[in-house]
Formats: C-alpha cells, sequence, structure tokens
C-alpha cells in the first residue's frame, strides 16, 4: 500500500518541527541556535532586541523544544487526520503567540517561521483536497500501526 499524500504531507510538518526545535533541546546547543537567530534578525535588517537566556528561560525553551520533539515523532509515526488536526491546531495556536511576541518587541523574524507554520497547518487540515474516494479512515490507518 502506498502511502497518501495527506499522509507525506503530516510526516514533511512532523520533520520540520523536529529539525526545528531539536536544536532547542539541550542547552549548550540551544545557546548557540538562539544566537544563530539573532544573527538572522540582525542580517534581515530587524536589528531587534534579544534578552540574555537566564536559567530559568532557557530550562522553559530546552522543555518546550523537548515536547514538540516528542510530537513530531509521533506524528511520523502515525500520520493520522487526527494528530494532523491537532497538529494544525497547535500550528495556529503558534502563530497567534508568535503574533503578539512580536507585536510586543520579538523579532519580526518570528512572522517568517509563522508563514511556514500557517502554509503546514493548511495544508494539513486540507485532508480532503488529498483524498481518493473510498479512502480508509483516521481510524483504520491507526489500527494499521
Amino acid at each position: 500500500m502506498t502511502q497518501s499524500t495527506h499522509e507525506k504531507i503530516v510526516r514533511v510538518g512532523a520533520a520540520y518541527d523536529i529539525l526545528a526545535m531539536a536544536p532547542f533541546a539541550l542547552p549548550i546547543v540551544s545557546v548557540w541556535a538562539y544566537a544563530l537567530i539573532q544573527w538572522v534578525d540582525l542580517q534581515l535588517g530587524f536589528d531587534s532586541h534579544f534578552s540574555a537566556l537566564d536559567p530559568t528561560a532557557m530550562f522553559l525553551l530546552n522543555i518546550g523544544a523537548w515536547a514538540y520533539l516528542v510530537w513530531g515523532v509521533v506524528r511520523w509515526r502515525a500520520p493520522t487526520r487526527e494528530h494532523a488536526r491537532l497538529s494544525a491546531l497547535l500550528r495556529v495556536i503558534v502563530v497567534v503567540v508568535q503574533g503578539v511576541a512580536v507585536s510586543s518587541g520579538a523579532s519580526p523574524f518570528l512572522l517568517v517561521l509563522g508563514a511556514v507554520q500557517l502554509l503546514l497547518a493548511v495544508l494539513e487540515f486540507s485532508h480532503r483536497l488529498f483524498e481518493r474516494s473510498g479512502a480508509p479512515s483516521s481510524r483504520e490507518e491507526a489500527r494499521a500501526y
């Protein structure tokens, strides 16, 4: 049985989340990744203010990254419609939080990342665009795992 287009989209979204969040999961690497975002912000001409990450902020960043990594692995292993809908909902929430952050002075670079999130959310929500008639339901697909 071949993988459906929608399953591929869910897996692409999961891979994006894993790759984007993996550098923030470990304190030593997340300091480097945070500095990289500062550099990109400066190269794009935004010149935003970045605060130093204190140990509590670093912990919250790391634990959030681990939650995203686990969620990415779940969707990679089981790219069901239900997981796609939950992922799309989470992406919309993240975009809203990014908008609030940017309006409070965070780097406008977050809006670039938000555009990627919105594109993935639309694709994950629109599973009907990729279905063929007679396709198995997400519950049947989940039982196959």
